[in-house]
């Protein structure tokens, strides 16, 4: 309420009620004084308005006027306040108003508005005046342009919060809410995005952009939203009134001149400008409260959309004048070592001839990540033809989460250069992106190669493996690996320290806090309880430094945060966004983290999940598919499902043989919901478990899937093994699988309890059901998809029939005793089936899979030794191709040249291996068996003829070499373009 006598009410309350800052402005119940901070046209009386129309205390509002700054008015405003909430008569000094202060009964809120217009008069004195009354009923709150002139430190005054211009910027969520809310006109999740991303949030400029478009179509304003540009015309005309009208000649020019600066220091702008004035004109800007500062004066920031106008008028200028002011700006940059920023500023401005200069002076500083978002606007003919612009290229690709294209990129270097550097630059670029193509194998160097590893399989062992955490990318890859397992308790000190490291701009950092904005604090409440600000903070920081890829994933993290209406398609949007992008990694994050929201909020989709699962299949991302998996189970067991059951103990089966005990403990979960009479044993499983894995949430609890009944304790159960297997299988009463060993390799066979399985009977077209499934092992097949192999030519329910017919004869070869309940071999899993490997089982592919895997962890912290030994498992296992009887079959030639081009690269490998190791006899014969399996590999056979020189063996060698020469002439290449010099 307002008491009588002062002339100034509480503005009428409009816009959008964040909240998060009303949460902000009130802070710590020691703070008596808010202050809101922050230039024109971001909400400032907005918020003040908000917070006052829900506030029960007495307030007071004051609006600050110019002209309006007599000597004693502010104190004889706020004493006629204090004297009508006290009852009694004005208090005639500043020791009076203390006494009567003292008198408060209840709290006082005194909201003094646009104190700026007070700056450094009398009045804004008798406001530090009033500060320092020491009632702790007495509150303040003040709005302003810019900070107070007096000493907010001193001892005598309140503590206080303040909330400031970034604070005020809208979120994307907030910007879909405003539309949708206030505003009742929706725009798509794309055009949300967008306009927040070109408004930088500025509460004025989304007030314009509705202003404008409100009487348009529904069509026509989203389709506006999604192609707004930075500089749009709605906010120019206020940007003009309220930043930059009727400033000096001085002021312009530097903002003019300067705008190419995200961060504006005096001595940049000296150099710039050729002046040395320009600590005066930025302290000047900051006062009119058209800069911030956030480092108390030393460099400043321009609102993003006015340093976009300004950007855009530079544009307007005369030719040659931005040409310079872009010269002279990259050429400061540059001095700074901000070589991204640099070439971004010369190649906005298409100045190709000066980029080609900066990135020969820089060398491999030009290359580091994040610094070649430029090279997105490069013309492909640079591309093609200039090995500089081609590795940067690359270089923007891999940032962006365009793995398989930064690997083609890459590739083509080497045609276009002989320079070592450059060369050996393009193959880590490029051994880096192939970790991470849809087509590589799980391996690779450093820390990308530990996770790939992870994320592929067993990601607790390969976390444990990692023993060197000093740099900030191991202690993330080690601390995400743990995560992969489940083990929340381990993972989170790892991402702590990588994220609050000094250095925490770097990719790692970032990534860390992403990690930790996600996964929250460490208690049961995990899931998504990390606050909004962390991610978008995330995802403008990424932005800003050139990781697109990672802005992305935060972004559409950001999009799972959405409420329930705007959730779905704003998801679906950052996803086909990936997608378009050939991104395939960040689109099934992004679809990842909205299914875990969806569950965590009650919200359960099972076809998401399931769809999840088909996603990191495709990846060869076996842990996470694992997670998938599981949490599909429980969401079918949960909403009994048909075939629940079947779910359940293939998520239980995959994710113990992935090596993933947080997925297990789930699949645990969903196995108790789907057997009710033994329930309560089964849930202790899945709690001893998690225990032990260190797994924290219970996503049993979000589906309401948990015993409610006290289980009886069970003796010594571990993580994942057989122990818990066995104990699993006591309590509900399932025979076990019998164990059988899959070779694909070289021809097909099957085992069963050591036992050659006889498929002499069984159709031709049901044991090649049999070869499909054996493919996938472990994974579902959908029905669809076998019987349109096998049955192309027949309509759709006799295709069907044939395969169940199959199917059918495929259990009684396979289990001629018949199968228990429902464990069978051939299992079938809603619309899909699956050959089920439990217990013992082996599988040459997987085995393979296992042993280039943990051949890269041995790599990865120095074990020559351990990585040769696995690498020979891998070689020796590879007997010939995958299912040679099968032929040209569409359904197995993919598969059958990954792992002929893997255990190609794998011999390879295992050659240089034992050459290190001092065996060259050893090193002969892998390098031999690399060109065995793949006769077009260069590599391998540089490294056999190598071998053979440095062995003494120039007979070997001059047979080798003109082996190699006609592999060369096959393919028409000159053969002095692969040969080393004789020695």
């Amino acid at each position: 309420m307002t008491p009588q006598g002062l002339c100034t009410t509480v503005p009428p309350v409009t816009g959008l009620v964040r909240q998060r800052l009303i949460h902000a402005i009130l802070g710590p119940a020691e703070a008596r004084l808010g202050l809101v901070i922050a230039p024109p046209g971001t909400g400032k009386t907005t918020l003040l308005a908000h917070w006052a129309a829900q506030e029960r205390a007495t307030v007071i509002w004051y609006r600050a006027k110019s002209h309006d700054v007599r000597p004693g008015q502010m104190l004889a405003r706020f004493a006629t306040a204090l004297a009508t909430a006290v009852g009694d008569e004005r208090a005639r000094s500043v020791p009076e108003l203390a006494i009567m202060a003292d008198r408060l009964k209840s709290p006082l809120y005194f909201v003094v508005d646009d104190l700026q217009e007070l700056a450094n008069t009398s009045a804004e004195s008798e406001l530090e005046q009033l500060l320092s009354l020491g009632s702790p009923q007495l509150h303040f709150l003040v709005g302003s342009q810019r900070p107070p002139s007096f000493n907010l430190a001193r001892s005598e005054l309140p503590a206080y919060v303040t909330v400031n211009g970034d604070d005020l910027r809208f979120r994307a969520p907030e910007v879909e809410q405003l539309f949708r809310i206030t505003y009742k006109q929706p725009l798509s999740a794309a055009g949300v995005f967008n306009l927040t991303d070109r408004t930088d949030g500025w509460a004025a400029a989304l007030h314009l952009f509705h202003v404008a478009t409100k009487s348009r179509s529904s069509v026509e304003r989203r389709r506006a939203a999604e192609s707004l540009g930075p500089a749009s015309r709605y906010a120019k005309d206020y940007l003009t009134r309220y930043f930059l009208a009727g400033i000096s000649q001085g002021m312009e020019r530097l903002l003019r001149d300067t705008c190419l600066l995200e961060l504006l220091t005096a001595s940049r702008c000296d150099s710039i400008l050729g002046t040395r004035d320009s600590t005066l004109i930025l302290h000047e800007l900051e006062q009119l409260g058209i800069v911030v500062s956030d480092d108390g004066g030393t460099s400043f920031r321009l609102p993003e959309v006015l340093r976009q106008h300004l950007i855009a008028a530079l544009g307007d200028a005369r030719q040659e004048l931005p040409v310079d002011i872009r010269r002279r700006t990259a050429a400061v940059l540059e001095q700074d070592g901000e070589y991204g920023a640099a070439l971004r500023a010369l190649a906005d401005g298409q100045d190709w001839g000066h980029v080609r200069e900066m990135l020969v002076r820089a060398g491999q500083r030009a290359y580091r990540p994040g610094t070649c978002r430029w090279a997105a606007t490069a013309p492909e003919a640079l591309i093609r033809q200039d090995a500089l612009f081609a590795l940067a290229a690359a270089r923007h690709l891999l940032d962006d989460g365009c793995a398989a294209a930064a690997y083609r990129t890459a590739a083509q270097i080497p045609r276009l250069t002989r320079d070592a550097e450059l060369l050996r630059t393009a193959r880590n670029l490029q051994l880096t992106a192939a970790v991470w193509a849809g087509d590589a194998p799980a391996t690779g160097p450093g820390p990308a190669g530990v996770l790939r590893a992870a994320s592929h399989g067993s990601p607790g062992s390969v976390a444990r493996a990692l023993h060197n955490h000093r740099r900030a990318q191991d202690g993330l890859a080690k601390g995400l690996s743990l995560l992969l397992a489940g083990d929340q308790r381990g993972a989170l000190p790892f991402l702590r320290r990588c994220a609050e490291r000094p250095d925490d701009e770097t990719l790692a950092g970032l990534a860390a806090q992403l990690a930790l904005a996600v996964v929250g604090p460490e208690s049961s409440t995990l899931g998504f309880s990390g606050p909004a600000d962390d991610v978008d903070a995330v995802q403008r920081q990424a932005e800003r430094l050139g990781f697109t890829w990672l802005a992305r994933l935060a972004q559409g993290v950001q999009a799972a945060q959405f409420g329930k209406a705007g959730s779905q398609d704003a998801v679906q949007s950052a996803v086909e966004n990936c997608e378009l992008r050939g991104d395939e990694w960040g689109a099934a994050l992004i679809a990842a983290a909205a299914a875990l929201m969806r569950l965590r909020s009650g919200r359960s989709d099972y076809s998401a999940f399931e769809s999840l699962a088909v996603r990191f299949r495709r990846l060869d991302a076996g842990a996470l598919e694992a997670w998938a998996q599981s949490a599909q189970a429980l969401v079918g067991a949960a909403q009994d499902l048909p075939g629940a059951a079947d779910d359940a103990l293939a998520a239980e089966s995959f994710a113990r043989t992935a090596g993933v005990p947080g997925a297990l403990a789930v699949a645990y979960a969903a196995l108790a919901q789907v057997r009710p009479e033994h329930a309560a044993e089964i849930m202790q499983v899945a709690a001893e478990t998690a225990r032990s894995a260190g797994f924290v949430c219970r996503p049993w609890t979000w589906t309401g899937a948990a015993s409610r009944s006290e289980p009886p304790a069970l003796p010594d159960i571990h993580a994942v093994g057989p122990p818990v297997t066995s104990q699993l299988v006591a309590v509900s009463g399932v025979a076990a699988l019998p164990a059988l060993d899959v070779r694909c390799f070289g021809g097909f066979s099957v085992r069963a309890n050591a036992i050659s399985v006889d498929l002499s009977k069984v159709r031709p077209q049901a044991r090649t059901v049999l070869r499909i499934l054996a493919l996938h092992a472990g994974r579902p097949v959908h029905r669809d998809r076998l019987a349109g192999e096998l049955w192309a030519d027949l309509d759709s329910p006799s295709a069907l029939h044939n395969l169940q017919v199959s199917v059918s004869n495929l259990r009684r070869a396979l289990q001629p005793d018949g199968p228990v309940e429902s464990r069978q071999l051939i299992r079938r899993q809603g619309e899909a089936y699956a050959l089920v490997l439990d217990g013992g089982s082996t599988f040459d592919l997987s085995e393979f899979d296992r042993a280039v895997h943990d051949a890269s962890i041995a790599r990865s912290i120095g074990d020559r030794d351990e990585a040769a030994v696995k690498l020979r498992r891998a070689v020796e296992l590879y007997a010939g191709e995958v299912l040679p009887e099968d032929g040209p079959a569409e359904w197995v030639t993919d598969t059958r040249e990954r792992y002929r081009l893997r255990a190609a690269e794998a011999a390879a490998s295992l050659a240089n291996l034992e050459l290190s190791l001092g065996d060259a006899a050893a090193a002969a014969a892998a390098a031999t068996r690399s060109v065995e399996i793949d006769p077009w590999r260069d590599e391998s056979w540089r490294t056999l003829i190598g071998i053979y020189r440095s062995s003494g063996d120039p007979a070997a060698a001059e047979h080798a070499e003109r082996r190699y020469r006609g592999m060369l002439s096959a393919l028409g290449v000159p053969p002095n373009l692969g040969l080393r010099p004789r020695s």
